[in-house]
């Protein structure tokens, strides 16, 4: 009968290998849905420069959390006209859309 010892040490590294890559990918994703957990709780927490909310949490297909991008709010200004020929300026408002 052929040593084995080789050949099954190698075998047993490789499945632990494995085994050890799953349990980190595990762990990361457990980690990162604590996290979105705890700035759902927590709305000073700011996710991608604003508050998480749930409408912008979208859970995949295959169990995947992605966080969708905040919609842009949009900021009324005051915009003064320059006097024309000695008349009193005219506000206008302006819309800006600013993306936070």
């Amino acid at each position: 009968m052929a040593d084995l010892i080789q050949y099954l040490t190698a075998k047993y590294n490789k499945m632990v290998a494995e085994i050890t890559s799953d349990l980190g990918k595990v762990s990361d994703d457990l980690r990162n849905t604590q996290n979105l957990l705890q700035a759902l709780k927590n709305p000073d927490a700011l996710v991608d420069g604003a508050p998480l909310t749930v409408d912008r949490l979208q859970i995949m297909e295959n169990g995947d959390i992605r966080v969708m991008p905040p919609a842009p709010s949009i900021t009324e200004t005051c915009v003064k006209e320059p006097e024309k020929n000695g008349k009193k300026a005219v506000e206008t408002k302006a819309v800006e859309s600013v993306v936070v």
